[in-house]
């Protein structure tokens, strides 16, 4: 259902993930406690250092993937949000999902190697369609933030609104589940070189209209993750897939292009920001930026980049191998929350602050870095359970849902 399009600024609360969250080898399409199944990951990959726009998202004791498409906006598959099925398999016309859980029930983190004082993200609000509630074609959902996600922790991805996939196109498949084998690394991983099989609309039995098939890697736990294609747009999200992980089914972004801009835009009022440019133009393209002709453009605040040069005026570049443009200040008064004005290499910059007893120093700080004495977030505490495997005879027109659970 799409949400009422009033909306207020929750207050953002402490999550304990210590007892909360059980890696295992279940799984599930829905996100009830009690289905089962085997969980597994991009099957073939290595781990992934460079997407940290890709999430890990857990509820319920269950883990799928998400990946951020504006400052506070998670986008993810809608059987990882909502109950459904109890079945291992999907069969298209009966695998009915119901309302989303409550968004308390989420939480998220962008750490490659998530682990106790990872720092994780709540939600104040999941939406899913209004059009249908089957997994098959309808698998897609939007969560929103209760904070934004600073630039140096992510950057967030643009979704390719506006061109549906080819066959033949390459893509990348990121996600946090484990392998074809059942081996899980707790990591992020991802898998580069994949190919488009069908656009939307001709793939044949099983694959509806708003959806496409992938080559291979999918596996249970990496439901809701990304494809990236050569340009790191999203163009599709992990829906379901075989029982060996081959021929992933995803959710195609361009079908949801009003859902996506309409929960963009909300995202962006309720965080205090100017809605990203895909929203107001329509397009994936980013709209050129002076400069003449033949110069890079350079980059406005928040835009990542290796030195200040590549900054418009009045920017420094803040960060370590890989920073961020940002402005300077004269008073933590201009800075945002849990941001203060300090010296940074000579000039005052509104930044995290330094941690007591931090040596690291305070300007150069990694992206995506775990430190930050000013982050409230919630953490995340793993407690690796033996494994459990289960095997799968594949069925005629069946896919399974790819969502990883207790």
């Amino acid at each position: 259902m799409d949400s009422d399009p009033s909306f207020r600024r929750p207050r953002a609360t402490a999550i304990s993930w210590v007892n909360v969250l059980l890696v295992a080898t279940l799984a599930g399409c829905s996100s009830e406690a009690e289905t089962h199944g085997a969980r597994q990951s991009i099957a073939g990959g290595t781990v992934d250092l460079s997407h940290e726009h890709v999430f890990l998202l857990a509820t319920r004791g269950a883990r799928c993937t998400a990946t951020l498409i504006a400052k506070n906006l998670l986008l993810t598959a809608r059987h990882c949000v909502a109950p459904g099925t109890r079945d291992d398999y999907v069969l298209c016309g009966n695998a009915v999902l119901g309302e989303p859980y409550s968004a308390e029930d989420f939480s998220a983190t962008n750490d490659p190697h998530p682990r106790q004082g990872s720092r994780a993200f709540s939600v104040a609000e999941v939406r899913v369609p209004g059009e249908g509630t089957d997994i098959c074609g309808y698998d897609i959902a939007l969560l929103l933030l209760n904070e934004n996600v600073p630039a140096e922790v992510s950057m967030p991805a643009v979704p390719r609104i506006d061109r549906d996939v080819t066959p033949g196109e390459k893509y990348t498949a990121v996600g946090y589940g484990v392998d074809e084998d059942g081996d899980q690394s707790g990591s992020r991983m991802q898998l580069a070189e994949l190919t488009v099989a069908c656009e939307p609309g001709r793939c044949g039995a099983g694959v509806e209209s708003t959806e496409f098939r992938g080559e291979t890697g999918a596996c249970p736990g990496d439901s809701g993750g990304p494809a990236l294609d050569a340009d790191g747009k999203v163009v599709g999200v992990v829906s379901r897939s075989s029982p060996d992980c081959s021929s992933p089914v995803y959710g195609t972004v361009t079908a949801w292009r009003d859902f996506i801009i309409r929960g963009a835009r909300d995202a962006a009022a309720l965080g205090g920001y100017d809605a990203p440019f895909w929203v107001t133009t329509g397009s994936s393209d980013p709209p050129s930026v002076g400069g003449a002709s033949g110069e890079e453009p350079r980059r406005a605040e928040g835009e990542v980049c290796e030195s200040s040069g590549e900054c418009r005026e009045g920017l420094l570049c803040y960060g370590a191998a890989r920073g961020v443009c940002r402005a300077t200040c004269e008073s933590t008064a201009e800075c945002g929350a849990g941001e203060v004005c300090q010296d940074v290499g000579g000039a005052e910059l509104c930044v995290a602050p330094t941690p007591r007893g931090d040596e690291s120093g305070g300007c150069a700080a990694s992206r995506g870095s775990s430190r930050g004495g000013a982050w409230a977030g919630a953490v995340f505490g793993w407690v690796w359970l033996g494994w459990r495997r289960r095997r799968f005879t594949a069925r005629p027109s069946r896919t399974r849902p790819l969502g990883g659970r207790t």
